[in-house]
């Protein structure tokens, strides 16, 4: 799978970072959120899916969501960090990055798998980008 890069901006990072010491409910359904996904079996993950990352993680229905997500997914981890701004929110687990959204049925994953590649640069993802 074609690494995706997530353009997660300078900017969310530092608004997450002034909100990282904030714990709230949001926090803790983001945190479920994001730990269901790394855990969940591929067909589960796929429907925490926003429909872009969908769309982009089968090329647009050309593969099985389940097999393409199998194929892109890293190994994720325990989430250890959890940064919201507005209705975006960012979670951390081991080495690994997830994006999520807050849409009107719940938070759902915009892009995982991404790595940091430094101050002001876009992340890179398996899976979806903002």
């Amino acid at each position: 799978m074609d690494s995706r890069v997530a353009k997660a901006l300078g900017a969310g990072a530092a608004v997450a970072a002034l909100l990282g010491g904030c714990d709230s409910a949001a926090d803790s359904v983001v945190r479920d959120t994001a730990q269901r996904f790394l855990t969940a079996d591929p067909a589960t993950a796929c429907t925490m899916l926003a429909v872009r990352a969908m769309e982009d993680l089968t090329r647009h229905g050309r593969e099985a969501c389940p097999d393409a997500l199998t194929e892109a997914r890293a190994p994720g981890g325990t989430v250890s960090e959890v940064a919201i701004w507005g209705a975006d929110a960012q979670a951390k687990a081991g080495a690994e990055t997830l994006f999520l959204h807050e849409y009107e049925d719940g938070w759902r994953i915009t892009a995982g798998g991404c790595q940091s590649r430094g101050p002001d640069v876009p992340y890179a993802c398996l899976v979806g980008g903002p």
